[in-house]
């Protein structure tokens, strides 16, 4: 399972994502603020985001989805 943030634009209403049966099937809800929630998804993020986006019909630019986990090993480059 992989951890994400969800935020949404500034203006937009934050949907409730907990009520919805289809994200229910892959996501668990950790933490929920005013503006954006933590939630371990089964699917990863560009795949996350599209289900987002056509869910709650919003462009890309009005949906962001950030993993929580940083990887320095990410970084380095082997020659």
């Amino acid at each position: 399972m992989f951890t994400y943030r969800i935020q949404f634009s500034k203006g937009l209403n934050l949907p409730d994502l907990s009520a919805n049966p289809k994200l229910a099937d892959i996501l668990t809800f950790k933490i929920k603020q005013k503006d954006w929630y933590i939630v371990k998804s089964k699917v990863n993020d560009t795949v996350l985001r599209k289900i987002l986006m056509e869910e709650y019909d919003v462009a890309m630019k009005d949906v962001v989805v950030v993993s929580t986990r940083i990887s320095f090993g990410a970084a380095t480059t082997a020659f």
